[in-house]
């Protein structure tokens, strides 16, 4: 999978995306259900989660400056995931609204900067190395679908209390692999021939690649929050959702290990058009045919496309658009901005969406947002 020469960075960077998303695959589908099983009400739920997302509309600016003060990105997110993973082992210990709420809180600052520092860690190392950054990045995908099945095993055995243990454990043995990352260090005193960071981000490219990805999380948003609901109202069984969940991110990996190379020959402002023109037909395909069993894999096998594809994407424009030293304030702004602003406008819209008109609109709305992308991609090629 790597050659000798890269081996020694590679694999340790793969093992701790793997770790780190086998941890999101405890945390992202289980923490709700082992909220619902020690008492807290769906409000109480919604309110601790949320911590999670609003944090990176801000957090991950503080870790982006933090990695340029210190010159050393494998030391900034040595901290993060040493502080996520207290926290995490601190959770094992309450039960009470108000103390889950604080360590919540800590747990999603520290967790925030776990994704844009290890993207940045990892596009440092394999620079000058003959490794595509999917190759690399597949152990994440690889991670969670290894602990999606695995925490889902133990909790149909023993119940929702080994869900707090297996998130720990696998933040502690991520912990252990980031000691075997070799560090990448910036020298914080390179020239800033692109100005500083407030001007850098006026560039009209930069604006418009940012406002691309805001409204594709926006877009995504529903499906990270109704999607299995909406089957389940559909008349699939949670055995069937969880395969067609699992199918999806299969799919995701073959792009990530045999198409990384040839999506990087490409064009990018088609590329980024096939990933919106692909989301319009998924979100509404799911919104009025969810029913259909072939049509539901059809749409999972989108998700190579508009979420995949879209994130090799965005990890190469931000390589480029971001000089070395702002390498991670770009990683942070895309992550607050996209993953954290889109994101949470999406979730909190599709909420209200849901709940006034229904999941065929709120699916049928996210088709709608995909299509405002597209139009604003073709606006962003005409007045360059």
């Amino acid at each position: 999978m790597f050659s000798a020469r890269s081996r020694h960075i590679a694999w340790p960077l793969f093992n701790f995306y793997f770790f780190f998303c086998a941890m999101i695959g405890v945390f992202m589908p289980y923490m709700s259900v082992y909220f619902k099983s020690i008492g807290f009400n769906g409000t109480q739920t919604g309110q601790l989660l949320s911590l999670v997302t609003l944090s990176t509309i801000v957090a991950p600016h503080f870790w982006g400056w933090l990695t340029n003060t210190l010159g050393l990105p494998k030391r900034a997110l040595q901290i993060a995931v040493i502080g996520a993973c207290i926290m995490a082992i601190c959770m094992n210990f309450v039960e009470s609204y108000q103390a889950f709420w604080w360590i919540m809180l800590l747990y999603a600052v520290f967790f925030s900067a776990l994704t844009p520092l290890s993207d940045t860690l990892t596009l440092r190392s394999i620079r000058n190395l003959n490794v595509p950054y999917t190759r690399i990045r597949v152990g994440g995908s690889i991670g969670f679908i290894v602990a999606v099945t695995f925490a889902g095993y133990l909790i149909e055995s023993f119940g929702p209390v080994v869900i707090l243990p297996s998130l720990t454990a696998f933040l502690l043995i991520a912990v252990l692999t980031s000691f075997y990352i070799y560090e990448q260090p910036i020298d914080t005193n390179i020239k800033k021939n692109k100005g500083d960071f407030v001007n850098l981000i006026k560039n009209r490219e930069v604006i418009f690649f940012l406002i691309l990805a805001f409204l594709s999380f926006m877009a995504h948003a529903p499906f990270n929050v109704f999607f299995a609901v909406h089957l389940t109202n559909a008349g699939f069984s949670g055995d069937q959702v969880g395969l067609l969940i699992a199918f999806g991110v299969l799919v995701e990996i073959f792009v990530f290990i045999f198409l990384g190379n040839f999506f990087a020959r490409l064009n990018v402002v088609y590329l980024i058009a096939f990933c919106f023109i692909s989301g319009i037909v998924r979100w509404y395909l799911i919104a009025w045919y969810a029913d259909n069993v072939m049509i539901a894999l059809f749409t999972q096998l989108l998700h190579c496309i508009t979420f995949a594809t879209f994130h090799m994407v965005s990890i190469a424009q931000i390589n480029r658009l971001f000089p070395e030293q702002y390498a991670a304030q770009g990683q942070a702004m895309y992550s607050g901005f996209a993953i954290g602003l889109g994101g949470g406008v999406g979730m909190v819209g599709s909420g209200y969406l849901w709940d006034w008109f229904g999941g065929e609109w709120t699916f049928a709305a996210a088709s709608i947002v995909s299509l405002i992308a597209l139009i604003v991609l073709i606006i962003s090629q005409r007045v360059r």
